[in-house]
């Protein structure tokens, strides 16, 4: 019987790449993309928009997923939003989104899908060494913009919620992890172009992770 994993965030990047090495390794795949996409079920794989910022979409997926499976193996929060700047947005605006995004967003969907995960299931969240306390103090004091500095507290947040979960779960032998994915080569945002790895490297080396 095939295992289940839900990734959020698959129409690019590590979130499509790690679907993509999933589906090889005979998983079936639920995944998330923010916006309503042309992109087919098959006998392998789900897909359903979800936007972490809106209550309303969070909800709606949830209660989908819950009509449609009964289970999830493995539960992948990959869906995020880049550390650059965003110039259609005020500052407030740029960091607010990232914390709806990584922390509230995250938070209730994970949380209500915590019913579904069976006892050695695992729930991985992508975080970012920019989020180490002992990685802080090496940094360019240039870099902590208001928008970068959003997004490295956003992941400190994610990090302290993965421990709270690990911690809340450990009776029920879930795994919970956050995971570094690297500095990987995507479209998240322009910085993130200029970046060494691949998202197939990338996302190998997630997958040997969630195995281990």
């Amino acid at each position: 019987m095939k295992k289940v994993a839900l990734i959020t965030g698959v129409s690019s990047g590590i979130g499509k790449a790690l679907m993509e090495k999933m589906l090889i390794k005979n998983y079936f795949i639920i995944g998330t993309t923010r916006k309503q996409q042309k992109l087919k079920h098959s006998a392998n794989q789900y897909f359903i928009t979800l936007d972490l910022t809106d209550t309303e979409s969070i909800e709606n997926a949830i209660n989908l997923i819950k009509s449609k499976f009964d289970n999830i193996d493995i539960l992948i929060n990959n869906a995020g939003i880049g550390s650059d700047h965003i110039p259609s947005l005020t500052e407030v605006e740029n960091f607010k989104i990232r914390f709806e995004t990584h922390i509230f967003g995250l938070y209730f969907f994970t949380e209500s899908l915590i019913s579904l995960i069976p006892q050695k299931g695992k729930i991985i969240n992508i975080s970012s060494k920019l989020s180490s306390f002992n990685l802080i103090d090496k940094l360019s004091p240039s870099i902590f913009t208001p928008t970068k500095t959003a997004y490295i507290l956003s992941k400190v947040t994610v990090n302290l919620y993965t421990k709270i979960l690990a911690h809340k779960l450990k009776d029920k032998k879930i795994k919970v992890l956050s995971i570094h994915p690297g500095w990987v080569k995507t479209k998240l945002s322009k910085t993130n172009q200029q970046a060494p790895m691949l998202v197939e490297v990338s996302a190998q080396k997630i997958y040997k992770i969630i195995e281990s």
